[in-house]
């Protein structure tokens, strides 16, 4: 059980971490777009969990996707 928080919060929160650490570092901290950057990878998250959810409760139902 111990092994699975691990693995769960090191695939959430680091490539959060990396791309953090990477804008501010590569953009002499120009914020606005750094912001912007952080906002449109916060979504695209969101967005593929919310697809991913639609298609597994498709698949799991029967319903055809085509």
């Amino acid at each position: 059980m111990n092994n699975i928080i691990v693995n769960y919060s090191l695939n959430k929160f680091c490539p959060y971490i990396i791309i953090f650490f990477l804008l501010f570092y590569e953009s002499n901290l120009d914020i606005l777009r750094s912001t912007l950057i952080i906002g449109a990878c916060i979504f695209i998250d969101k967005f593929s969990f919310k697809t991913g959810y639609a298609v597994s409760f498709c698949e799991n139902n029967n319903i055809k996707l085509k």
